[in-house]
């Protein structure tokens, strides 16, 4: 998820194929302005977590994670499924909104659980009614995985959405 985080954010130019759309991470991710200098994924991830991230920028940095994974996918790059194609990046934009926004002590235990929870609650979607938008709409596979994504980021933070 990470490197076609990686990728979305630094490829410039259109998607192939003959509509001529063109990628707009990229220059979502060059108006955010990450003054710190990288060369890996990984480096990346630090310099986020070392800029300043104002409250503002938050939605802009999540939407923007979202539509890197979503172009790497349409470009024919690696393709996340989380819970489906058409909702990919959702999943891991608030992962890494988590991982470098929210706790920058965050580590592989933290995305095992996110990931554990994410999928259980994908999995009473796939038993009680649909992921897919075939049979439930766009709004069937978004809504999954939105609500895949708020469980998890709700563990992580602390609580269930019942506590008070």
């Amino acid at each position: 998820m990470l490197e076609c985080m990686f990728i979305g954010c630094h490829t410039e130019g259109n998607l192939p194929g003959g509509l001529n759309v063109r990628r707009r991470a990229f220059d979502m991710h060059k108006g955010l302005n990450i003054e710190i200098p990288y060369v890996t994924p990984q480096d990346w991830l630090e310099s986020i977590r070392q800029s300043e991230v104002k409250f503002r920028q938050i939605l802009k940095w999540v939407s923007c994670f979202a539509l890197s994974v979503n172009e790497v996918n349409a470009a024919l790059g690696r393709v996340v499924t989380a819970p489906t194609n058409g909702s990919a990046g959702v999943i891991p934009s608030v992962l890494m909104y988590y991982l470098v926004i929210e706790n920058h002590e965050a580590d592989f235990n933290h995305i095992k659980k996110f990931l554990l929870v994410a999928s259980e609650i994908g999995s009473l979607f796939k038993k009680g009614a649909t992921i897919s938008a075939a049979m439930g709409g766009c709004q069937a596979e978004i809504g999954v995985s939105s609500a895949m994504a708020a469980a998890a980021l709700c563990e992580l933070l602390g609580g269930s959405p019942n506590k008070s």
